[in-house]
């Protein structure tokens, strides 16, 4: 891959933030992650305690699956929440874990594609 380089970049990618704003980004990223991982799961009716489970467990198999390439925190989407509130009040449980499951299965079908014909990025 091309090496990338950002001369008005505060970091550069390669390179690590100095202790005290390192552990500033920490706890922004801290609130950042519990917000939305306890707030979503409240506003459609289910348990914060699955939601963080889950996406700690999610959160360490993409960290396995990318050997730790791409540091990524994977937690809950404010994008399914009208289908969730709906499903919630007709269907149950069984429909929107369904509907997760569903957009788990496209998610990796596209990033098989987007794998294999790469669409113009660098090889």
């Amino acid at each position: 891959m091309a090496e990338f380089h950002n001369d008005d970049a505060v970091l550069d990618i390669h390179d690590k933030p100095k202790p005290a704003a390192w552990f500033g980004l920490s706890l922004q990223h801290l609130f950042t992650m519990f917000g939305a991982t306890v707030l979503v799961p409240r506003l459609v009716g289910l348990d914060p305690g699955i939601a963080l489970l889950s996406s700690g467990v999610g959160t360490l198999a993409y960290l396995t699956v990318t050997k730790g390439k791409i540091p990524a925190y994977l937690g809950s989407s404010f994008a399914f929440i009208t289908a969730m509130k709906m499903l919630m009040g007709s269907e149950g449980y069984p429909a929107i874990a369904q509907g997760a499951i569903t957009a788990g299965v496209v998610y990796l079908i596209v990033a098989l594609i987007i794998k294999k014909n790469r669409f113009g990025l660098a090889r």
